[in-house]
């Protein structure tokens, strides 16, 4: 699978010939290269130039985004090349890694680390797809001393101290560019959202010998998802914000907006999932590097039934938990249809889903009605009375347009919108919302909100109120 730089990782495997530990190491990462890769982004000009802005050299975001649409006027255009590792990967870099990981695995903090916790979470060169980076050895000699002089003992104060010290270099905003910073990029100016900033905060605790790995979620009340680090201690995950001192575990599930429904920690080894009958839909969820880590996150889970009176369309038994995230049904989670049930294991919260099986590649059917689910995992079908309806009056703030309201139609599979029946200065009025409707409201901000809510026995309920 190498290909012509197979030469290249058999200098590895040779040059560790005679050291057992080390050999294992190399073994754990070229075994495990053919699933990893760089997203390698750029723009290209007419003339074939590949150029990367400097956003350093702009005041702030909005003068990057100006600066990308005169980049787009002119003629330039954005390239993304995929770069499979054990293609490209030089056994002068691997070794380097292997070397500088090895001599930070001799630190007190990680002393408690087991080989194969090492190899998961010290070893590797990279966190998910970003480029590859060659910062570890610089990182180290700049971070390592303030743990020594430090004296810490064990990885959670050893991770404490790092982090603390990111509180003041990154920063969770947006670049203003189409391209995804780099490690080196992210080094320099400190910026990225959640994933950058997460591949940047593991990639340098790793190489102080800190167990780090990333964890991710898709919000369930709120648009898109986000990405953390847990560093390992005791023998459990610790979670955290990179360059944030609170405890994020704290927040997760009591926070309003932050109500994960599934969590998933990356591994640089694979697991390949036991799917038998595949129906080859695609979806992240079928990584072999994500692992399903929901009940490990003191969060209550359940058991999740969900009937259908649809027929499958293909022979496996596969199904897809969505929840409704930047306008469409995103999948969260993978469960199986036996007969006319959908089961999926360790769900958590309260939320709105919908179950889905896969067309083909790329395309969904839904295959039951919207449920809203409680504690317990015990359901709700949304399924909207269309004969008997709810009145509203939604009050917003004065000066602003009115906000669409939708209902989720059951037989057309959509969002139908509703239409008011009176506007103020500082109310919309409804008197046409179909009880036990799934409803719809997005209200844009600097980000797109998702308020969603029902119609029960004659009374609107949004979604703070369960």
């Amino acid at each position: 699978m190498s290909g012509e730089n197979r030469s290249e990782l058999e200098k590895v495997l040779e040059y560790y010939k005679n050291d057992t530990l080390k050999l294992k190491a190399a073994q754990y990462l070229i075994l495990n290269m053919p699933f990893h890769f760089s997203k390698v982004e750029y723009f290209l000009s007419p003339e074939g130039e590949q150029y990367r802005l400097d956003t350093r050299k702009f005041p702030n975001e909005h003068a990057v985004k100006r600066h990308c649409d005169s980049l787009r006027a002119k003629g330039y255009r954005i390239e993304r090349k995929i770069i499979y590792d054990n293609k490209a990967l030089r056994s002068d870099f691997l070794i380097q890694n292997i070397e500088l990981a090895f001599d930070a695995w001799k630190k007190p903090w990680a002393r408690e680390t087991s080989f194969n916790d090492f190899c998961r979470y010290i070893l590797p060169y990279r966190s998910q797809n970003e480029e590859i980076s060659n910062l570890r050895e610089k990182l180290m000699h700049k971070y390592m001393p303030l743990l020594d002089s430090a004296k810490v003992w064990n990885s959670l104060d050893a991770c404490m101290i790092i982090n603390k010290l990111l509180e003041e270099k990154l920063h969770s905003k947006e670049t203003g560019s189409p391209l995804q910073p780099t490690i080196n990029e992210t080094d320099q100016t400190g910026i990225g959202n959640c994933e950058v900033l997460s591949n940047y905060t593991a990639f340098l605790m790793r190489a102080v010998g800190i167990p780090v790995a990333i964890y991710q979620t898709t919000w369930t009340r709120i648009d898109f998802g986000h990405n953390w680090c847990g560093v390992l201690y005791d023998g459990k995950f610790h979670d955290f914000n990179p360059g944030d001192p609170d405890n994020y575990r704290e927040l997760m599930g009591t926070d309003y907006f932050l109500q994960p429904a599934k969590i998933y920690r990356r591994h640089f080894d694979s697991s390949l999932p036991n799917l038998s009958n595949d129906d080859g839909y695609v979806t992240f969820l079928k990584n072999p590097q994500f692992v399903d880590v929901t009940k490990e996150e003191m969060l209550p889970t359940y058991t999740l039934r969900i009937p259908t009176n649809k027929k499958g369309i293909n022979k496996s038994n596969l199904v897809y938990l969505c929840t409704y995230n930047d306008k469409q049904w995103r999948p969260i989670a993978i469960g199986k249809r036996e007969g006319d049930i959908c089961q999926f294991d360790h769900v958590a919260g309260r939320s709105f889903f919908i179950v889905a099986e896969a067309v083909n590649k790329y395309d969904l059917r839904y295959i039951s009605a919207p449920v809203l689910t409680d504690l317990n995992g015990k359901i709700r079908s949304l399924v909207p009375n269309l004969s008997h309806r709810v009145p509203l009056t939604y009050k917003r703030k004065a000066g602003t347009s009115s906000l669409p309201l939708y209902y989720w139609d059951t037989k057309s599979e959509h969002f139908e919108e509703i239409p008011y029946k009176k506007l103020t200065d500082s109310t919309q009025v409804y008197d046409n919302i179909p009880d036990n409707a799934l409803l719809l409201c997005t209200i844009k901000n600097s980000t797109t909100w998702l308020k969603t809510g029902i119609a029960i026995n004659g009374e609107f309920l949004d979604n703070t109120k369960f």
